[in-house]
């Protein structure tokens, strides 16, 4: 070849290179739209100033409320327990022709004392996949599955501290989901993976079971700022998980005190008016499992485990509340389990949130495999299974 033909060539490589880039930065955010955005950047400043900032302002005030007022106290020293964590995920891909429905549980077991094996004998997950014809319901199903799942493993799991990651009230809002669904599908489908995961024992344990506590980390309570704010004569905006985290100091928690009404006497679980009655009669017997949550049989306490961390919020059981050698224990236990700064929570719960949030590469693997089986079996429907209407971005 010659020395003008390979210049030929490297021009319409190069040509080519730069019509990929361009096309590429064409389909990005524009320029101008993104310089609008961050024109909002001082706006976003000052809102975030009005919200916090009293708050901080006022932080011994409202620490020395918190002390006159016996909000405060500290942990005994305790022996660490076994602990484990669970967590889920769920994933919708929505091909040209059906929706593929993932669900996924998983269990993580806690760092053990030295010596000591796994409380567990082999790992614990739970999965769950279905392929239905479009339904816009068919996301409800998904998030009944998981729940489902996740109290499946949790209800079993032998460990002393067992960490859902979560907020009770959360999860029977997920179980909910599809069995008020109008899709007679979705509802049957719901109904099954209930019954397989024997949902009525686990969703007793779940509520009445000492050992099982909840970690959720968004909290939009502020039953406590509410009470500090009446004690200095001042309203102060946040939540408060955010003002327990500036109030508390390192190894610090509150005493627990008992959920307050609103949401908690309000929890149902109800099938769809025009469901069959059986249907009724199963998420019934489920219903009246809950009468503990919504009779306010649940505390919550938030505890900091380091002066540069948050405060968690974690509910637990009414015989876990009174009990300040069980509390020891479970504080003992939870700060065992933190690793490292960077990750703000037990190191378990932490690892299942990672991996249940690995759900939708899963989904993307079945969905290549079963494309794959198709391709040789039934060449014509393949195309149906693999192309999503999903817009990927860059």
């Amino acid at each position: 070849m010659s020395n003008r033909a390979r210049m030929a060539g490297f021009s319409d490589a190069r040509e080519t290179t730069t019509m990929a880039e361009e096309d590429r930065s064409y389909a990005r955010l524009p320029a101008d739209a993104l310089a609008e955005i961050l024109n909002n950047a001082e706006q976003v400043c000052a809102e975030v100033e009005t919200l916090l900032l009293p708050a901080m302002q006022q932080r011994e005030q409202l620490r020395q409320a918190a002390l006159d007022g016996g909000i405060i106290t500290t942990a005994s020293n305790a022996r660490p327990t076994t602990l484990c964590a669970v967590d889920g995920g769920f994933a919708v891909e929505r091909t040209v022709a059906v929706d593929i429905v993932m669900a996924l549980a998983v269990g993580v077991e806690g760092f053990s004392e030295d010596g000591s094996g796994p409380t567990w004998s082999e790992n614990q997950y739970h999965p769950f996949n279905q392929v239905l014809l479009h339904n816009v319901d068919n996301e409800r199903l998904a998030r009944t599955a998981m729940m489902a799942n996740e109290l499946a493993v949790i209800a079993d799991a032998p460990h002393n501290v067992r960490i859902f990651d979560g907020s009770h009230l959360t999860a029977v809002i997920q179980l909910n989901s599809s069995y008020s669904s109008r899709s007679d599908q979705v509802r049957r489908l719901a109904l099954e993976v209930s019954r397989e995961c024997e949902l009525d024992t686990a969703l007793e344990a779940f509520v009445t079971v000492p050992q099982i506590i909840g970690m959720p980390k968004y909290d939009s309570s502020t039953e406590l700022t509410k009470r500090l704010s009446r004690s200095i004569g001042q309203e102060i905006p946040g939540d408060d998980k955010f003002v327990m985290s500036l109030v508390l100091e390192e190894g610090e928690h509150t005493r627990p005190v008992a959920v307050a009404g609103g949401a908690w006497t309000q929890l149902h679980l109800k099938a769809f008016v025009e469901a069959p009655r059986r249907e009724h009669r199963y998420v019934q017997r489920l219903h009246e499992i809950l009468t503990p949550l919504r009779q306010c049989q649940l505390s919550y306490m938030y505890w900091k485990p380091a002066g540069s961390s948050s405060a968690y919020r974690i509910e637990m059981k009414p015989e876990l509340a009174a009990s300040d050698s069980d509390i020891s224990e479970l504080i003992a236990t939870l700060e065992r389990q933190i690793a490292a700064p960077f990750v703000r929570e037990p190191y378990p719960q932490y690892l299942a949130d990672v991996m249940a949030k690995s759900v939708g590469l899963g989904l993307d693997a079945l969905q290549s495999a079963s494309h794959l089986r198709l391709s040789r079996t039934q060449p014509d429907l393949a195309p149906q299974l693999i192309h999503s209407y999903r817009t990927e971005g860059l």
